[in-house]
This record gives C-alpha cells, structure tokens and sequence, in this order.
C-alpha cells in the first residue's frame, strides 16, 4: 500500500477508537500514529522513512526483504516496548504509536502479496484468502479505498472522543440517553442540557439550555430560570416533560463533598461557615424540633421539604432553605458538595467541636 492510504487508515482507525473508547483525540495522539502507521516500511529504500534511513533500509531489505520482519508480531512487540516509557506520561499515546503500527500491518495483509505477521514463520497472512479480492499496490482498487478511508474519517470527527452514544442521543434528541450518560459521568464535567419539553403543570412548552445539577427519580435536576426543576417521563414525579433533549458536555467539574452532623445546629449555622464564592448544594435529612403536615405530591423533586418532623435535602441552594434556616435539628447529617471549575481554589469546611454549640438534651429529644 501507498503511504496515503496507511495514514488514511491509521487515522480512521485513531477516530474509531476514539469514538468507540471515548478518549480526546489530539494532534499529538494524531501525529503519533500517523507516523507509526509509517514506521514498517522502513525495509523499503523507496519508502518515507526508507529514505532518511537508507543505511538501514537496504541493509534490512538484503538481509530479509519486504514485508517480513518489520511486518510481524515480532516487530510490533519491540514497538511497544520502545513506547513503553509514554505510557505513564499519556497512555493514550502509547496506544497510539501501538495501534497505528499495527494498522500498517493489518492493511498490507489485503495486498497481494500480504504480510509475514508469524515471521521467521515462512507462512504467509493474507485477507481475503481469495486473490481476486485483495488489491495491488498504487492500483485505482487502492484509490477507491484510500478516499473511502478519508470519507469515514470526515464522518467520524464529530463524534470522536464524546462517542458514538452521545453523538447519536444528539442526533436523536432521546432524554433517557441523556440521562445514562450524565448518571455515567456525574462529578467529572459541568452539564448542560439543552431542553425541549412540557410542563406538566400548565402544559407550557419550554425551551431552555439548563444546567444539570443532579439525578432524581430516573430523570435529571436542571436549574431553569433560576429554580430547580425535574426533567423525566413521568407526569407524577417531574415537573417537565422532556420531548427533545441533548446533553452538552462543558469544562472539568471538581467536586469537594464535606459531611456535617447538625445534631444540636442550624441550618443558619451552617450557611454563615460556606464559602459563598463558590457553586454548592446541600444533602441530607434531619429531625427538627418542628412538626408539620405531610407535604402534598410527594414524589415530585423539592430541593428542601420538611415532612413530620424529617426535613430532607436535595441538592437545596440557600434560596430553597430559608423558610427553614432557624430549625435545630435534634439528629441528622448534611452533605455539603462544592462544584470546582479548573483554576479554582480548594475549598475548605472547617466544623469546630467546642462547648458553644448548641446541643438539644436527651431527656427532651422524647418531647421534639
């Protein structure tokens, strides 16, 4: 094969992976296997690297000819092992220079000749076994399957690295997609969701590009307009019906979780110890010393709801807290999650045990 028709292919191939594998492809990643896709061919003066390296070249092509060692497993074990050391830099690039060996190896075995791939065995790996079907060097046969390789390329670029799953819930605009993907990778990126949908309550439709904040009840929690909503398919336990939806990826999230007893504490305690310079949201359930009726519609997604006596939590912000701030709780943690961009500083929550906190009493616990 010519060497546009290895590139054409290791390409494809470094796309596919990244598409199938969802790995961020790069032009250092690219470039890698571009030129690895290359390297077999150093057995042939004529070829790109036979050139540069002639000494060894037709020393190498004298001593055991084309296609045969450099061509072999043999060959791509001592490739990888001359790559090891990229390996604990970036594995991807390790495959890369691995994968487009490889993919040299693999396309020549459609030549006619094809390739001595269990060398010094003298046997011969060739695909397809019938002749007629195998192509020859420089042939239009090869062109035909050079601007199919570049063509499939083209294709895959836009779905290279976010995967085939993702590229077909955008085309398809399906929410449950949507759904497994952020459920799948929730605390690693910032999420957008760009939303079509009814709103189950007044039947209006809503379009909107929302942040993702969390998972409930088999659907997702967006802010929209500034309040937190319910996006799922079912009528009784969302607030919104998604009707079209695609998940957009956005930059790294780090996410910084720290765990707080409120026994004997208020949530006005808590708010005044957070940094307010960053992104958070509350988690948890505590008893109070209030008793309250049952709040109706349950199952449908509140970020703070205090039923009886049990106030529970849910990715609450300080706005869905405040008719709540005052309550002592008798029992209960909260979990306090602190969303990061890239560059931000570590966020720290320090919770002092000392003698002024405020600690409801046992024997008055039976009474609250």
């Amino acid at each position: 094969m010519i060497a546009g028709t290895h590139v054409a292919f290791a390409t494809a191939l470094y796309l596919g992976g990244a598409a199938l594998f969802e790995y961020p492809p790069s032009i250092v990643g690219w470039a890698l296997t571009a030129t690895a896709s290359l390297l077999p061919d150093i057995d042939l003066p004529t070829s790109k690297f036979g050139r540069v390296l002639f000494w060894l070249s037709t020393r190498l092509e004298r001593r055991f000819g084309h296609r045969t060692m450099t061509h072999s497993i043999v060959a791509l074990f001592v490739v990888a092992m001359l790559a090891g050391p990229l390996y604990p830099v970036e594995p991807a690039w390790f495959w890369a220079v691995v994968g487009g060996y490889w993919s040299h190896i693999w396309i020549d075995m459609v030549n006619l000749r094809g390739a001595d791939l269990l060398w010094p065995s003298p046997v011969r790996v060739v695909f397809p076994g019938n002749r007629r079907y195998r192509l020859e060097t420089g042939s239009k046969a090869e062109m035909v399957l050079l601007t199919s390789f570049l063509a499939f390329s083209v294709l895959l670029y836009p779905v290279a690295g976010s995967g085939f799953r993702v590229g077909l819930q955008h085309l398809l605009g399906n929410f449950e997609m949507a759904h497994d993907t952020f459920i799948k990778n929730a605390g690693s990126y910032w999420y957008t969701l760009k939303l079509d949908a009814i709103d189950n309550l007044t039947l209006e439709h809503v379009e909107c590009d929302c942040q993702v904040v969390g998972a409930w009840k088999m659907g997702l929690i967006v802010i929209k307009d500034g309040e937190p909503r319910a996006v799922g398919m079912s009528q009784d336990k969302h607030n919104l019906y998604p009707t079209h939806a695609e998940l957009l990826k956005g930059e790294p999230l780090r996410v910084v979780a720290h765990r707080v007893n409120m026994r004997g504490r208020s949530l006005r305690w808590l708010l005044d110890r957070l940094d307010q310079r960053h992104t958070f949201y509350l988690s948890g359930q505590v008893v109070v010393g209030r008793a309250a009726a049952p709040v109706e519609n349950i199952d449908l997604y509140r970020p703070a709801s205090l039923s009886g006596k049990v106030l529970r939590l849910h990715y609450a912000r300080e706005a869905e807290l405040e008719p709540y701030l005052g309550l002592v709780a008798a029992e209960g943690e909260v979990y306090v999650q602190f969303w990061l961009r890239p560059g931000d500083e570590v966020v720290e929550l320090v919770v002092e045990e000392d003698a002024r906190r405020e600690v409801v009493p046992e024997v008055l616990e039976g009474y609250l």
